[in-house]
């Protein structure tokens, strides 16, 4: 059996779901990475996190190696992460799934004798980043698809709305795109079926290298800064 790894033509890309056997090629070739859905809470309590350890099952304590514990449950399946400090996170496979995470876990720390505050939900921003291996052209973007898009000057992306949902899409010229505002998986991979024809229609002109536009669209630290900021800045604060 070939192990080599193969290029997905254009049309593969496209239409990238209706193909299952060439997905991990696309997903390889734009750098798709999808995150879990999270949600955050400080519940105002201080926690005894050896003690919560000896009485939970699935968990895992180790002060050494991390300073959380950290809580496997399957009614729902979730992943949570208990900080001493009270802040709590839990990893589900949907949004709604984090929040009843946390709120079945709420019932377990009342029965331990703890009082905690669980209100004021957050929940992550970014549901999936991924790059197209081209520029893109956003002012013609703008003008062919304008009820759809919010810019701002001062800021080097655009949004694009899928329209009649809450989704949005963080457009960068260079071709990164993040995806915010999904609450289940398949809503994340609807959006990205929408926003791909999209994306190929713009394509730039571009005289820089393959290797150089790589690089560029790689570049984890500039990544990872936007998707701090997409989270924390109450100008792109998503309405839940």
């Amino acid at each position: 059996m070939s192990t080599n790894k193969e290029t997905p033509t254009d049309d593969d890309v496209v239409n990238i779901f209706s193909n299952l056997s060439v997905l991990p090629d696309i997903e390889r070739h734009l750098q798709l990475l999808y995150r879990p859905f999270t949600c955050f809470v400080n519940t105002k309590c201080v926690y005894d996190l050896h003690a919560l350890f000896e009485v939970l099952g699935n968990s895992r304590y180790e002060p050494d190696k991390h300073s959380a514990l950290f809580v496997q449950r399957v009614y729902p399946v979730c992943n949570l992460t208990i900080y001493a400090n009270g802040n709590i996170f839990c990893k589900a496979y949907s949004r709604d799934g984090a929040r009843d995470g946390l709120s079945k876990f709420e019932e377990i720390l009342e029965l331990l004798g703890y009082t905690p505050a669980f209100y004021n939900f957050q929940y992550n921003v970014v549901n999936a980043t991924f790059c197209v291996p081209f520029p893109l052209d956003l002012e013609w973007l703008k003008l062919e698809s304008y009820a759809n898009i919010i810019s701002d000057k001062s800021q080097p992306f655009l949004f694009h709305i899928m329209p009649k949902t809450g989704i949005k899409f963080a457009i960068f010229p260079t071709g990164f795109v993040y995806v915010l505002g999904c609450r289940q998986p398949n809503e994340t991979n609807d959006a990205i079926a929408f926003i791909m024809p999209i994306l190929y229609r713009f394509k730039a002109e571009t005289k820089r290298s393959q290797q150089d536009l790589s690089l560029s669209l790689g570049d984890i630290s500039s990544s990872l800064h936007w998707e701090g900021e997409f989270q924390k800045e109450q100008d792109f604060a998503m309405t839940w």
